[in-house]
């Protein structure tokens, strides 16, 4: 029986050609073709018929084609079964693959005695087993890996021929064929340099020449290149008539030159994924990308004795240049990447390597198995590559030696995980993305990604969803992106939705982000799964820091201070400080930095703070989540308490009937702060009040609507006398008699403050609520009014404060003089007519 594979797939039997019936049953025997005398895995065979989605009876199904394989072949023995596959074995068979390694071997003997002639013949009968591509008409993409294979194997093999046939000076003969090679492969070096011997041994110099001229001019236009070491050498030869340059027997006695010394030919791996067609933005982190290393060393070239520049030493490089783009989940690290390794692919023409260092559930993928798919995209045999994963990292930068190679590590968890993965020379390049900074590993250069700015989520919006429908609606189109964080790929999935429902406003899509309990699913019917990226990161985060990134939810602000994580977890500031930044690092939380105080504050994006209010509600109890609010208040009250007594000595506050508690919140529980962070955090007390005024209104608010009445009432009672202690600090304009007269304004001024701010705050009704706290005399009306209007100013809800104002002016006829000086201050700082104080 007789197989044939250099060509359609052919078995050939006494009696004539044999038809393998079923693509299936074709696709396993090429493959044990391939590998004949070697046992194939069954999940080799699987992948090779089903590639990555195998259904479940796979196993039973390769059973069937091999127990097919075998009636119709009917030859027994030819596929055995040994675990955990099968080989087959050729015995008295005739495969034309090993008749072709065969034919080649004989030849290199030849070639190595010298016997130029009889090598070429050997050469040119292994070239005719060919009978066209190898196994043409069979489409596994494992089959067409090994083919790719034996294709680069016949090339390199005529090339070989071509050399050995013109140094025997044949270079006349060759001339036609060696045109047709170099034309049938423009951007292979060999041929042309064997072309331009040729003709330069057959006397056609100016021809030669050209030859080169064309081939540079090409080089340069499509891959922005020069031509090898090896081409422009040959070139400089030919232009100088070099004596010393041989040439074969039978050369006469023109010209002659030896072969480029060009070396053996090498796969070319191209595993780039696509670019994509609407990249937006980025111009300033592109070109960064793009920027050649020598920018980064300053370093120029040092040619060699013979005037040539090793690869990499245009930059005077020693070390791999490497560069490390991070940012956030979602925020286009990896199309930034791919779009750059695309530009800058015809400066690497070895070839570009890509792998995703990021598994199924963010899983780091094991460096070994990585570095095994780099070694077979370039061309390594699996039974070559060694088992040791160290071994394998030998052998991978021994390949990428002398070579001008791209690789591309996207998702790295840790540079131990890169480490093994980076070539040893200075001609390859590596990009790396990463959520983390790496700082730990030395980079020749870091990108680092912000989300967009608004103008560029807006486009890419417009881009995806249509123009129309963006500049229809401008101001929900600008909220949508805000609820998108601006990131690149949230903005894909919401833009995915609206082109899915053309029916849909913008407006609808954003209500739906903002009143659904889980947005991210919003974000993620699309294929756009924003949640996954937040979940690695998550994922990788040590216990302590994955809790306190669940407990930073509870509150409802998303800008803490460094004490904060202090309370919600129970723990001391120093250890919580070490968990914010490690969320910091990994970009879960980002971290800004108060131009006044230089005092870092870190914020939970929307996204995430979405993702840690579905996992609090997966991980912790409603008692848990009770307790981190209650302890969260109560550092706030803590921090109120030492405003108020470091902003100066104060008349001690009666006790106030209507609240049944002392107007400081008494009885409610503190969580006191170290005094080392407590002194600098409150060496300027109003200050700090004004940073953290919308913080503390929202505190009350959850407080009330929690239930916690007792620290909402104490958290306003600190607001007002924080505030009002401010108002009546020295300088402050018409703050004489501010505070009322004698001890009896202070006491009704903190009451009705307190209980405006409870009702402006949290949300109350009004009505009523001025006889409930026993407001009977004009200047408690005053006092009232006065101390609300001041409350939806910090609000912002300016129309409601001036009608307090207009109504405390008209009530201001029988007031006392300390009630109308108060008026008096509060219609000067809202721009209004002073009111004369009575006689």
């Amino acid at each position: 029986m007789e197989f044939r594979i250099l060509g359609p797939l052919e078995v050939a039997h006494d009696d004539g050609p044999l038809q393998v019936r079923g693509s299936r049953q074709r696709t396993v025997l090429a493959l044990l073709l391939l590998e004949a005398e070697r046992i194939v895995p069954v999940d080799r065979l699987i992948d090779g018929v089903w590639g990555k989605e195998p259904p479940a009876t796979s196993r039973s199904q390769i059973q069937i084609c091999i127990s097919s394989l075998r009636h119709q072949l009917s030859a027994g023995g030819l596929i055995t079964t040994r675990p955990p596959g099968y080989r087959l074995r050729t015995g008295g068979h005739l495969l034309d693959l090993a008749e072709f390694e065969g034919r080649v071997a004989a030849g290199r003997k030849a070639a190595a005695e010298g016997r130029l002639r009889r090598a070429a013949g050997a050469f040119r009968s292994a070239l005719a087993l060919w009978r066209g591509p190898a196994l043409h008409g069979i489409g596994s993409g494992l089959v067409r890996g090994g083919v790719a294979q034996l294709d680069e194997q016949r090339l390199a093999l005529h090339e070989e021929c071509l050399e050995l046939e013109l140094a025997a000076g044949e270079h006349q003969r060759l001339v036609g064929e060696l045109a047709a090679l170099a034309a049938a492969h423009p951007l292979r070096e060999r041929p042309r340099a064997l072309l331009m011997t040729a003709l330069y041994r057959a006397g056609r110099q100016a021809e030669a020449l050209n030859e080169y001229r064309m081939t540079r001019e090409r080089f340069i236009e499509e891959l922005g290149i020069e031509p090898g070491d090896g081409l422009r050498r040959l070139h400089q030869a030919i232009l100088s008539g070099d004596p010393q340059l041989l040439g074969g027997a039978g050369a006469g006695t023109g010209p002659r030159v030896a072969v480029a010394d060009l070396p053996a030919p090498q796969r070319v791996p191209r595993l780039l994924p696509a670019d994509v067609a609407d990249f937006t933005g980025r111009r300033e982190a592109l070109a960064a990308l793009l920027e050649g290393p020598a920018g980064q060393y300053g370093a120029g070239p040092e040619a060699g004795p013979d005037g040539t520049v090793e690869p990499g030493a245009e930059a005077g490089l020693t070390a791999v240049p490497v560069t490390v783009i991070s940012g956030r989940a979602g925020v286009g690290k990896t199309t930034l990447a791919i779009r750059a390794a695309h530009r800058l692919t015809p400066r690497y023409p070895d070839g570009q390597l890509f792998a995703s260092l990021s598994g199924p559930g963010g899983a780091a993928v094991r460096p070994g198995d990585v570095l095994a798919r780099f070694l077979r995209a370039l061309g390594v045999p699996e039974p070559e590559i060694p088992a040791d994963a160290e071994e394998r990292a030998e052998m991978y930068r021994d390949r990428l030696a002398g070579r001008r190679v791209l690789v591309v590590l996207d998702g790295a968890g840790s540079q131990e995980q890169v480490a093994a993965l980076l070539p040893g020379t200075a001609g390859c390049r590596v990009l790396i993305t990463s959520r983390q900074r790496l700082t730990g590993l030395p980079a020749a250069r870091r990108v680092e990604l912000a989300p967009f700015d608004r103008a560029e989520a807006l486009d890419l919006l417009a881009r995806i969803a249509g123009r129309r429908r963006v500049e229809d609606e401008p101001a929900a189109a600008a909220a949508l992106c805000a609820a998108c964080d601006d990131l690149p790929l949230a903005l894909r999935g919401a833009a995915a939705r609206l082109v899915a429902r053309p029916h849909w406003r913008v407006a609808e899509l954003h209500r739906r982000l903002l009143e659904c309990a889980r947005p991210l699913d919003e974000l993620s019917r699309s294929g756009a799964d924003v949640r996954a990226g937040i979940a690695a990161g998550y994922a990788s985060r040590t216990p302590g820091a994955r809790r306190l990134l669940r407990l930073l939810a509870v509150p409802r602000t998303a800008s803490f201070a460094s004490w904060a994580g202090a309370p919600l977890l129970r723990t001391d500031p120093l250890t919580s400080l070490d968990l914010l930044e490690e969320l910091a690092e990994a970009y879960l939380l980002e971290v800004e930095v108060d131009a006044v105080t230089g005092a870092a504050r870190y914020r939970l994006p929307g996204l995430v703070r979405a993702f840690a209010r579905e996992r609090l509600a997966a991980e912790e109890t409603a008692g848990a989540h009770r307790s981190a609010l209650e302890r969260y208040l109560g550092a706030l009250l803590y921090l109120l308490d030492e405003a108020r007594r470091r902003g100066g000595p104060e008349r001690p506050a009666r006790p106030d009937p209507a609240r049944g508690a002392g107007s400081g919140g008494a009885g409610v529980p503190r969580w006191a702060l170290p005094g080392r962070l407590v002194v600098p955090l409150l060496a300027d007390p109003q200050g700090w009040y004004g940073r953290e005024r919308p913080r503390l209104l929202s505190a009350i608010r959850q407080a009330a609507e929690a239930g916690l009445l007792p620290y909402a009432r104490a958290l306003a009672d600190g607001v007002v006398a924080v505030w009002g202690r401010g108002r009546a600090a020295p300088g402050y304009p018409g703050c004489a008699g501010a505070d009322g007269a004698g001890e009896g304004g202070a006491v009704r001024a903190s009451r009705l403050g307190t209980g405006a701010v409870l009702v402006a705050v949290a949300g109350g009704s009004p009505d009523g609520w001025a006889a409930g706290y026993g407001v009977t005399e004009p200047g408690d009306e005053i006092e009232a009014l006065i101390t609300l209007a001041g409350v939806y100013r910090h609000r912002g809800e300016h129309r409601q404060a001036r009608e307090l104002l207009a109504a405390a002016r008209g009530a201001a006829g029988d007031a006392p003089p300390e009630a109308v000086a108060r008026l008096t201050v509060a219609l000067a700082d809202g721009g209004a007519r002073p009111v004369a104080a009575a006689g």
